[in-house]
């Protein structure tokens, strides 16, 4: 094989290693996620999920029967915190886990007096 031909061929190959690794950053980018809730103790939640269909049905049941959808969207991290004594609950998403994180905390604890919630649940997808 000629240098030309081994330089197109590398060429080539390199090429199609960068559509592949686009094409999974893009995936990962662009994956839903939800939480669902009974408003006390159960909750659910789903990360990384192709459709929107595919992630409310998981959340939903892994949370259970009674619970409702709080948070469904494209993002690549998500989570879930809730307040003991005030039965309050936030849901977050975002790029990172902690800037989920931070939205669920906030969420929740917009809903009680003192700085009762925590984080129950944070997951990305990988």
């Amino acid at each position: 094989m000629t240098y030309a031909r081994r330089l197109a061929a590398a060429i080539g190959l390199a090429a199609a290693i960068a559509v592949t690794v686009v094409g999974a950053l893009r995936a990962q980018q662009h994956t839903w996620v939800a939480v669902a809730t009974d408003g006390g103790r159960n909750y659910g939640f789903a990360v990384g999920m192709a459709t929107s269909a595919a992630a409310e049905a998981t959340a939903s049941g892994e949370c259970g029967p009674g619970c409702r959808l709080v948070l469904l969207g494209v993002a690549r991290c998500v989570a879930y915190a809730r307040s003991g004594p005030g039965n309050a609950f936030g849901a977050g998403s975002g790029a990172t886990r902690d800037e989920a994180r931070d939205i669920a905390w906030n969420d929740c604890n917009r809903r009680v007096p003192a700085d009762s919630c925590s984080i129950r649940a944070a997951q990305c997808f990988e």
